[in-house]
């Protein structure tokens, strides 16, 4: 069980206050998560996230803290995504089906959670470099959660779904640092043949991410699909 908790992060993106973040450390804590990571965070850690932390400090002593979500899951094989909000073109799991999925993807994979800034959580382009997306299910009228109580909601689920197993093994994904640098060949190859609109290119592109993202690729997997589109950017150089 430690090692696939071991294979777990919390990526925080444009955190607003310190004491959620250590009330974020604490949560993870009690939960046996450890690797915490902040994504330009708009507050500093000081005082008040130790308080909050109690016994987690050793949490904020080892965080990360890195610029853009795009560094912060680069070595994550797949990234599970948070939000509140009903969002265009995508469908939600709740955390019990994540936790499910975790058990076998944390295997032989780092899994990425990531939350959104208190204010506003995620925005759409962040979104769009997540595997899949939770949904935490509220009563009508309150669905603005706490950011430590969505990380302990999640966890917890984590939690009780790896005490009762381990579930099957899955294959090795690939490092969504490996997914990215595909998708950046894709959108050159697609935008050089008029396939993508040049104003907008990442509203098309979106539609090839979820059909991916949701296969969860292997290494070996992207490495053909960036075959192709590097042939294809060749291709387009030699004849023009």
């Amino acid at each position: 069980m430690k090692a696939i908790l071991d294979n777990m992060h919390i990526v925080l993106v444009g955190t607003l206050a310190p004491g959620n973040i250590g009330s974020t450390a604490r949560a993870m804590k009690n939960m046996g998560v450890t690797h915490l990571c902040l994504v330009s965070p708009q507050c500093a850690i000081t005082e008040e996230a130790f308080w909050m932390a109690t016994n987690a400090g050793d949490i904020l002593n080892n965080v990360r803290q890195v610029p853009t979500l795009r560094e912060a899951i680069a070595p994550a094989g797949y990234v599970f995504g948070t939000t509140a909000r009903t969002r265009r073109m995508r469908t939600f799991i709740s955390p019990k089906e994540m936790a499910q999925k975790s058990l076998s993807l944390a295997v032989h994979n780092q899994v990425a959670i990531v939350f959104g800034p208190e204010d506003k959580g995620l925005s759409n382009d962040e979104l769009e470099l997540c595997n899949e997306i939770i949904s935490i299910p509220t009563a009508p009228g309150g669905s603005s959660l706490n950011l430590s109580h969505a990380v302990m909601i999640l966890c917890y689920e984590l939690y009780c779904a790896l005490n009762k197993g381990t579930g099957d093994k899955s294959l090795q994904r690939a490092q969504a640092d490996e997914v990215e640098k595909m998708y950046d060949h894709m959108r050159s190859a697609l935008l050089k043949i008029g396939f993508l609109n040049k104003q907008n290119p990442e509203h098309t592109l979106g539609s090839f991410r979820r059909i991916l993202n949701r296969a969860g690729l292997t290494s070996t997997e992207v490495n053909l699909i960036r075959g192709i589109f590097r042939q294809l950017l060749w291709y387009i150089r030699k004849t023009k």
